[in-house]
């Protein structure tokens, strides 16, 4: 099978902004909800510390459902997660000033969970 490049950009595309109102929704939850009545100071702390995990747990179907009904097939699939790989890990690299263990791994574990859901989203498509 072919790749269908705009397919796959599209795709990347979609889930790169879905991640990220994924995080800014946690936040949001976390301020209004969970945490009110803090400086902002702590909620721009819990948006760094709580970014990995949400990338982690919001990634699966997020690029499973991309690669499903974007990719529509394995081959634009794992097009789709090797374009985003590119474009999340030079935003990545740009803005983090330290790295750790901890966060190191949760960045693998959550690169690990969004190939396997862009594999078997492809699959389904």
């Amino acid at each position: 099978m072919k790749i269908r490049w705009g397919r796959a950009f599209a795709g990347a595309l979609a889930a790169e902004i879905a991640q990220i109102a994924a995080a800014f929704v946690w936040v949001a939850i976390y301020s209004y909800l969970i945490n009110p009545g803090q400086p902002l100071a702590a909620y721009e702390a819990h948006a760094q510390a709580s970014g990995p995990w949400v990338s982690v747990l919001a990634g699966a179907p997020i690029f499973y459902a991309a690669s499903r009904w974007i990719a529509k097939s394995l081959p634009t699939a794992l097009a789709l997660f090797a374009i985003f790989f590119v474009i999340d890990g030079a935003l990545l690299v740009s803005m983090t000033e330290s790295w750790t263990g901890a966060p190191v791994v949760l960045i693998g574990l959550s690169y690990l969970t969004k190939l396997g859901a862009c594999a078997l989203g492809g699959r389904h498509g």
